[in-house]
């Protein structure tokens, strides 16, 4: 019997379903009508039964001919009962199968879509008739914004994978360029073989280095979120900026507790640092200010800036403004994106403005920060 129900349909089973309440309403009614007609069989016959006993009463009563109105009269009740019920029953069956093949039917085409979608088409949508139920609707703005989402997750998967594939091949081609000259010559001095090796190495060290930044965008892919604990802001981000390679001026920075990962906030500002310093004139400074219960940590530098279209656009991964000036001075394309990542799983936001040195301001904001006079 389950394996009878469970092969039907919806039509099938929304049909059965109406008409089993219909046929039970029906019995339920049925069984009322009877007992209230059996009631009141007995009291008539009682009063008969009284009028034929009291003195001066009609006499012998002649009981088939008393019983076969009631008997008739019951008879005719069930007839339109049964008669009525069994059009009810028909009536209710064919409305539950209409009724389960409108339903049905965009169901059966969300069901289409999804079989397209598995075999890997992205590109079909529902399109839900704007008079069909709410429920449905829905359903089908649901559906729909789960494919967009992702359409747009495999598109930037693809890219990033052609992206890496570029990246990684560009220093690769160097160092075989550069072996190939040293090759073709039979007795290379060692000014040359020094000079191949200088080349080699630092074409190595950008592969090491977008390996590593690869990693890590992978790791905060997966949900490695941060390790959060106090740190003093001030000295935390003088630390930083003593350390980073060249020369990072420290401006107001504010005082307090702020709430966050050393490591990936010390990545963050390095890598804020870092893009300073390859675009910079020669200033690169960085300074801090409370915001409410919140820290707003800000690199300024002098170099030509950002324009106003590619300020939201320099977080993507691998986006380059400039990408013959970023891959001669080492940028990996990867850094404000990994910064991004981890500035977003702290809960904060990360942006970049016009700076007051003349080129670019990135900023960013981070919850958790208490301050202290």
């Amino acid at each position: 019997m389950r394996s009878a129900w469970a092969r039907l349909g919806l039509r099938g089973r929304l049909a059965i379903s109406i008409g089993t309440i219909v046929v039970l309403a029906f019995a339920a009614i049925f069984v009322a009508v009877r007992i209230q007609m059996s009631r009141e069989s007995a009291v008539i016959q009682q009063e008969e039964g009284r009028e034929v006993a009291a003195p001066g009463g009609a006499g012998e009563r002649h009981e088939g001919a008393a019983a076969s109105p009631i008997a008739d009269a019951h008879s005719d009740v069930e007839k339109t009962i049964f008669l009525v019920g069994g059009l009810t029953l028909a009536a209710a069956l064919l409305a539950g199968y209409l009724l389960a093949a409108r339903t049905a039917a965009p169901l059966r085409r969300f069901a289409a879509t999804a079989t397209a979608v598995d075999a890997g088409d992205l590109t079909p949508r529902l399109h839900a008739d704007p008079a069909s139920a709410a429920e449905l609707r829905a359903l089908a703005e649901a559906f729909n914004h789960m494919l967009d989402r992702l359409d747009a997750a495999f598109s930037q998967q693809r890219r990033f994978v052609s992206d890496a594939s570029h990246e990684l091949r560009s220093p690769l081609t160097a160092v075989r360029g550069q072996l190939e000259v040293l090759a073709r010559s039979e007795s290379p001095d060692a000014g040359e073989v020094r000079r191949v090796e200088r080349v080699a190495m630092a074409e190595l060290a950008r592969v090491e280095r977008l390996v590593e930044e690869m990693l890590a965008l992978a790791r905060l892919d997966e949900g490695e979120g941060p390790r959060p604990r106090p740190l003093d802001a001030a000295s935390f981000l003088r630390g930083i900026a003593a350390d980073a390679p060249g020369r990072a001026e420290v401006g107001e920075l504010a005082a307090g507790t702020l709430e966050a990962d050393p490591e990936l906030l010390a990545r963050v500002v390095r890598n804020l640092l870092e893009n300073g310093r390859r675009h910079a004139g020669g200033r690169v400074a960085v300074s801090s200010r409370a915001v409410g219960g919140r820290l707003l940590i800000a690199v300024d530098d002098d170099g030509p800036g950002i324009a106003a279209e590619e300020r939201e656009r320099v977080f993507d991964r691998f986006h380059r403004s400039d990408a013959a000036r970023d891959r001669a001075s080492g940028g990996s394309g990867l850094g404000l994106a990994i910064s991004r990542e981890i500035v977003e799983a702290h809960g904060g936001r990360i942006w970049a403005e016009p700076s007051s040195l003349g080129g670019a301001r990135l900023c960013l904001e981070l919850p958790g920060f208490t301050g202290r006079p």
